[in-house]
């Protein structure tokens, strides 16, 4: 694999091919890297310190190098005529589904892309939580969005759920992970257009398993939510859900009847 950078004397740009991975090693001359909330990142990425010096980083960068979409480029696989996707939709990505219904009633399917790839600690507790294959949480309840509800609507803003550990829903949730909650992972992605898929959170590293998907623009959430995701099929139906009332929806739940792996 043929790696080549370029460097100006101040920025270093990385070059590699798509679907390479590689480890980067930096030894920094000029300043030490500055560290954020007692962690050091380097443009969003979680860097670790090494004994000997310097700091490494492990890069996945594909989809990260990518350059954005022109106009008159094909659309992607799962792009419908009036969604376009805020971010380059990558095939090694895991894709999972929600199975909607109102009342009782079938509202249609969302399919979502988990950015493995950027974020694969974030979107492993994600996907994990659609298949329910990790049995049951220590709070005694499945670890499995199956069965639970959208708890939080917001006409053309957000919707919100992932909580199905508590009766008073947006209180409770749990990860897969042994601690319960689990760190800011990173904020690289940025809540930049409808279909983002995002954590909800008590503050920083309080992560467990609920979630929110934007339906506009929502630079007031970065830094502070992990994108982990965007929606590749179904943002019709996020838009429907997001428009049922505060009233309506104690006597029309909103319910993920089903949910699962596709990919």
């Amino acid at each position: 694999m043929e790696v080549n950078f370029r460097t100006n004397g101040t920025d270093v740009r990385v070059n590699v091919p798509v679907h390479g991975e590689l480890t980067i090693h930096i030894n920094p001359v000029a300043r030490l890297v500055p560290q954020i909330d007692g962690r050091l990142y380097v443009n969003g990425a979680r860097v670790y310190p090494q004994a000997g010096g310097g700091f490494t980083i492990n890069v996945n960068p594909v989809g990260l190098l990518l350059p954005p979409p022109q106009a008159g480029d094909v659309k992607e696989e799962h792009e419908s005529e009036n969604h376009k996707l805020p971010y380059p939709s990558l095939k090694a990505n895991p894709k999972v589904f929600f199975d909607m219904t109102a009342c009782g009633k079938s509202i249609g399917r969302i399919v979502m892309e988990l950015f493995a790839d950027t974020t694969p600690r974030t979107a492993e507790n994600f996907r994990a939580l659609c298949t329910g294959e990790k049995g049951m949480g220590k709070k005694g309840k499945p670890l499995h969005y199956k069965g639970s509800v959208i708890h939080h609507m917001c006409a053309d803003y957000m919707i919100g759920g992932g909580d199905f550990t508590h009766e008073i829903k947006g209180c409770g949730g749990e990860s897969i992970y042994d601690s319960g909650f689990f760190e800011d992972e990173n904020f690289i992605k940025k809540h930049t257009g409808p279909g983002i898929l995002s954590m909800n959170n008590g503050g920083p590293d309080t992560n467990q398993s609920q979630f929110m998907i934007c339906l506009t623009e929502c630079p007031e959430l970065d830094d502070e939510h992990v994108v982990f995701g965007q929606v590749v099929e179904g943002l019709d139906v996020v838009r429907i859900i997001s428009k049922i009332s505060v009233r309506d929806k104690l006597s029309r739940p909103v319910v993920i009847a089903d949910c699962g792996q596709i990919s």
